[in-house]
């Protein structure tokens, strides 16, 4: 593998990164969707109650089959929940483990880069020596 084969390894990691970032993110949305909803509900069963305790005995016979239906659209939202919860565990462990392969790629590339400047610099290092070496040997060859 060329050296400069890692820096399209290292695209298509962040890129695969981004696309597990984007995931969770969807799934971490959702998750807040579902919770709202749940709030929504306890917050409607809330004022249900209470206008039913100031309304006629009539109107009271229907609050237990309202309760009944709440109750079940709360358990389906819980299934909801720990179902998406599950999906963000999974999500984070796919992130996780992209991280974990982008990583070596990037410090291997990162000390090839080192490596290759530090090679750099000493050829320029050569060069100017050389210069100076030729300029002082002119110089020698000028004076006698």
């Amino acid at each position: 593998m060329e050296k400069n084969d890692l820096h399209t390894l290292i695209r298509i990691r962040k890129w695969d990164v981004d696309e597990k970032q984007r995931s969770l993110a969807v799934l971490l949305r959702q998750e807040e969707s579902v919770m709202d909803r749940q709030a929504a509900l306890e917050a409607e069963i809330k004022r249900e109650m209470a206008f039913t305790a100031e309304a006629p005995t009539e109107q009271r016979f229907t609050l237990s089959a309202y309760l009944k239906r709440c109750e079940g659209y709360r358990e389906q939202l819980g299934a909801i929940l720990q179902e998406i919860r599950r999906r963000v565990a999974e999500a984070q462990e796919e992130l996780a483990e992209a991280f974990r392969q982008l990583k070596p790629i990037e410090e291997t590339q990162k000390m090839r880069d080192a490596e290759d400047e530090k090679e750099a610099n000493r050829l320029e290092q050569e060069d100017l020596d050389e210069i100076g070496l030729n300029l002082h040997r002119r110089r020698e060859q000028h004076i006698f």
